[in-house]
């Protein structure tokens, strides 16, 4: 007699694949994972000693969730092997590692189960799965032609100032992790000095230019791009693009104003906007508004900007870029509903109105709920930092506005400091890793993929609620 013995489902798995953004933060856990592994290594350091474990998980969040944030100098820090294993974090954190595998699975034509549709559908914040595939090739066929163009341009200018075996290189690095909206890059090796990022540079247009032209298309987003190719056969937007491309312009064009209004008389440092020449100080103020939008490169000092100015950039880091980029923060399409919400509110108006287009208040409903879990992460960072940074507090080395700074730049993975990462406590290194993680995979992704429930709807009536608002 035979007995045939039903195997038991296995539970974790079932529960992982039960929900696509399930299946994305873990794939981020797991290369940040193995990053942090391979970084412990003792050939990665330049010290020729293990970091430890809390400077490779750092190094390996920071970079896997393309924010720029460093604990040590990534040029004079790591070896070769060691900065390559970060652009290869930064590589598959920009693109998505759900969205690699998908496009390689579909090149060698493979069956693809509804389910790797789905999650890949999610990776990419596309609207449906139909086309999901052909987006997945769009999207890294274009990253890699975008990135090489970004990359030869760069070395141009780069082999003029380092000769052409580092020029090649530090090009090359600068555009993957530009393109990506990482902000690290591998300058501290040069005059200027460790984790001096662009400062150097203003003088040299290319440079700036290239570098926050690689942001902004990062920053734009997949489903952008796959609009903007079809648009000769089309010929006209898709809503969602017209959005991004409008609000990309309108916060790029009053960040520059702003900074350029607010720091040109600034001469706190040898870096300050103010203290540059003049005919460079639009250029750096123009760089300034477009690194805000989670690219983490500076070409003028962070640490010397007034408070108006860091405030600023805590607001625009906070908004972040579009929606299925390599950029974090709320996103601009979150944060441009919730206004038109409320100025339609105002007004009396029933729905919202964008671009003469009606917007469900299922949509705002959605961003409000990113925005609370967004500033509730931002809190909480904020205050285990100045809980912990206490007496530097105390002794004025800085501001509870450089704490705000920092925990938002995090949040956002933009990769900006006011007070110096590596200045910091290393319990505060602890707290920052977990708001660079949710910030790229999304608050409300990660949230909904954690519930381990179903909604559960009940036909039971409720009496309604009345409470005063305002």
């Amino acid at each position: 007699m035979v007995i045939l013995k039903k195997a038991r489902p296995n539970l974790p798995t079932r529960w992982l694949n039960a929900k696509p953004a399930r299946v994305i933060s873990a794939s981020f856990m797991l290369v940040i994972t193995v990053g942090t592994v391979l970084l412990m290594m003792p050939f990665a350091a330049s010290s020729g000693h293990s970091v430890g474990l809390l400077r490779a998980l750092f190094t390996a969040t920071s970079a896997t969730c393309v924010t720029g944030l460093v604990v040590l100098d990534t040029a004079t820090g790591w070896t070769l092997f060691g900065q390559v294993v970060i652009l290869a974090l930064i590589q598959i954190g920009g693109l998505g590692l759900v969205t690699i595998t998908s496009f390689f699975y579909s090149l060698m034509r493979r069956k693809t189960s509804l389910k790797t549709l789905v999650v890949t559908a999610e990776s990419t914040a596309s609207f449906g799965f139909a086309d999901v595939l052909r987006l997945v090739r769009q999207v890294v066929v274009i990253t890699f032609s975008i990135e090489l163009v970004g990359a030869l341009l760069l070395s141009w200018r780069y082999v003029g100032y380092f000769g052409w075996k580092q020029g090649l290189y530090k090009g090359f690095f600068q555009a993957v992790s530009a393109f990506c909206n990482a902000g690290f890059d591998v300058l501290g090796d040069t005059a200027s000095g460790p984790c001096s990022s662009l400062v150097a540079f203003n003088g040299d247009p290319v440079v700036l230019m290239t570098t926050g032209l690689l942001i902004i298309l990062g920053g734009l987003g997949f489903v952008v791009w796959s609009d903007l190719l079809a648009l000769p056969r089309k010929r006209k937007l898709e809503f969602h693009s017209r959005l991004v491309l409008t609000m990309t312009g309108i916060l790029i064009g009053i960040g520059f104003v702003l900074y350029y209004v607010i720091e040109r008389q600034n001469t706190g440092s040898t870096y300050a906007l103010g203290s540059l020449p003049t005919w460079q100080q639009p250029l750096a103020a123009l760089f300034q508004s477009v690194t805000t939008r989670t690219a983490g490169f500076n070409s003028i000092d962070q640490a010397t900007l007034s408070d108006s100015s860091k405030f600023l950039t805590t607001i625009l880091m906070f908004i972040g870029a579009a929606p299925g980029s390599t950029a974090g923060g709320i996103k601009i399409t979150t944060f441009t509903v919730i206004i038109a919400t409320v100025i339609s509110d105002i007004r009396g108006e029933d729905n919202p109105l964008l671009f003469r287009h009606r917007l469900a208040r299922e949509t705002f409903t959605r961003a409000l709920a990113i925005f609370g879990l967004a500033f509730s992460i931002v809190v909480v960072g904020v205050m285990s930092l100045s809980a912990i940074e206490q007496s530097a507090l105390q002794t004025g080395r800085f501001s509870f506005l450089d704490l705000l700074f920092e925990a938002t730049s995090a949040f956002g993975t933009v990769g900006l400091s006011s007070v110096g990462t590596p200045t910091l406590q290393p319990l505060s290194w602890l707290f920052l890793i977990p708001a660079m993680y949710l910030g790229r995979v999304g608050p409300a992704s990660f949230a909904i993929g954690l519930a381990m429930r179903k909604l559960r709807h009940t036909e039971r009536i409720r009496p309604e609620g009345k409470t005063m608002i305002g």
